[in-house]
């Protein structure tokens, strides 16, 4: 689980990397020193590196080791790296993977790291550990290794202006099957090599740095971080996660107000009801502030009305029905000239032919002759914007000749 580091993480790192009460001195080499130290519950041993660097600022390594692009220059063994957020200005989570010697598979890492640069005292620390993040799982081809703890110290030598002491501490498990005791034999030969690499780096990263197009350095001037900004939420196991979606909030115990004295000893004292449990509020976040998820129903909204595909009909069906609409409107008829009496015997025999209903016949020759009659109206609209497109084209060429005729050479 993913954690800011404070100033206590630093104060520690400090003493683990000053104490030598339970380490074991495992090589001295002129200005480096290699200690170990086996750590309880676990079959790999904490090493612990001393060197000096007498010709490097303190400021130069602390860059060095902050720097992603120069990192893919002086870093042999790295076979990916990505910058995956930043949680503050003092803190990032980043990808790593590394190359072993073969049979090896290579490991990689998700790393968060912590810095902090004391100023005036001439101290700059960085620690990182690995952190488990959702968008990052272990990959096929590569062993998830893990970082316990991996710490850097900087400090200024004050007798020499240039130089500095790098106090380095790491406690790491590389997963796979490598037997414990190999690697508690490789770690403290593997460790000064490292501070060779990294000594060398340092000393062609000034000159390195002028050659590129842009000079940032987000580790020290917080206003030119380009990374996306990511929540710790991202950083969480998922047990972790689900433990503290599972483990409900407990309410504060309010203090028990007094109770007050009974002046009436005829009228009994009223037992108190059990009050009903509030249900917690569980919290989210949502662009930057936190609400409260209110526990009520859902109003349920109506439903929209389904809209069935309109249905084209054929000529015929439509005939069919416009035939039987006439029928029912002549039984209509009928029937109201039952009730009222005809006033004349001429008149009901018009009424009749004229209200006779038409047959298909009737009507598909009424449409033919309808169709015809929109074919030439379409037709002769198409001939008049004919016409009047050759009138404006010779309008045009008229008023060029006029032109041409009226220009003075």
């Amino acid at each position: 689980m993913a954690r800011i580091a404070d100033d206590s993480d630093f104060e520690a790192l400090k003493r683990l990397v000053d104490n030598h009460d339970g380490w074991t001195l495992e090589l001295s080499k002129s200005d480096t020193q290699v200690y170990t130290r086996p750590v309880p519950g676990c079959n790999f041993n904490m090493v612990k590196i001393h060197t000096e660097f007498t010709d490097v600022t303190a400021d130069t390594v602390f860059d060095v080791l902050h720097d992603p692009d120069y990192r893919k220059v002086w870093d042999s063994h790295m076979l990916a790296s990505e910058e995956i957020g930043i949680l503050n200005v003092n803190n990032d989570v980043g990808y790593y993977a590394m190359s072993c010697p073969p049979p090896l598979k290579p490991r990689d890492f998700v790393l968060q790291r912590s810095w902090l640069d004391t100023g005036p005292q001439g101290e700059q620390m960085l620690l990182s550990r690995s952190v488990p993040h959702k968008h990052y799982p272990p990959k096929k081809g590569y062993v998830r290794a893990m970082s316990y703890i991996t710490g850097f110290v900087l400090r200024t030598d004050a007798h020499l202006k240039t130089g500095c002491t790098l106090k380095y501490v790491a406690h790491c498990d590389p997963q796979g099957t490598l037997p414990p005791w190999l690697v508690n034999k490789v770690t403290h030969t593997l460790g000064p090599r490292m501070v060779k690499d990294l000594k060398k780096a340092a000393l062609g990263y000034v000159s390195w740095k002028q050659t590129q197009p842009h000079l940032r350095k987000p580790w020290r001037y917080p206003e030119e971080i380009r990374c996306p900004r990511i929540s710790i939420e991202d950083c969480l196991d998922q047990c972790d996660a689900s433990s503290m979606a599972l483990v409900p909030t407990t309410s504060t115990p309010t203090p028990r107000q007094p109770q007050l004295a009974n002046n009436n000893p005829q009228q009994p004292s009223q037992p108190s009801t059990p009050t009903q449990r509030k249900l917690p509020q569980l919290k989210t976040q949502t662009n930057g502030r936190v609400l409260p998820i209110l526990h009520k129903k859902a109003q349920s909204t109506p439903s929209s009305p389904v809209v069935e595909d309109a249905k084209f009909l054929k000529r015929d069906e439509l005939l069919k029905l416009r035939l039987a609409e006439q029928l029912e409107k002549e039984e209509k008829r009928k029937q109201k000239d039952t009730s009222t009496p005809s006033k004349t015997n001429g008149t009901s025999k018009e009424d009749a032919a004229r209200d006779s209903p038409k047959s298909i016949k009737e009507l598909e020759k009424e449409a033919k002759a309808a169709a015809k009659e929109s074919k030439k109206a379409s037709k002769a609209a198409a001939k008049e914007a004919e016409a009047i497109a050759k009138r404006e084209k010779k309008e045009k060429g008229l008023t060029k000749r006029r032109s041409l005729l009226n220009l003075k050479f």
